[in-house]
């Protein structure tokens, strides 16, 4: 099956199972690349941690500039 055959058909789902897809998918991501899921969990519950808004992060990366 390709890649668009897939594609066209994930693209008639509810969002529902689109949503147990992308669960799969980012531990699928986790399990190959090493870092444990539960790590990455950890990492987004953490209440220490900083997390930038849309807003911050443009202005840190100097992308908050409108051009005329």
């Amino acid at each position: 099956m390709s890649i668009e055959a897939i594609q066209q058909e994930v693209a008639t789902w509810p969002d529902a199972q689109i949503r147990k897809l992308r669960a799969y998918l980012f531990a699928l991501d986790c399990e190959r690349s090493g870092e444990p899921v539960s790590l990455a969990t950890r990492k987004l519950d953490d209440p220490n941690r900083r997390w930038y808004s849309i807003e911050e992060a443009e202005k840190m990366l100097g992308l908050d500039t409108e051009e005329s």
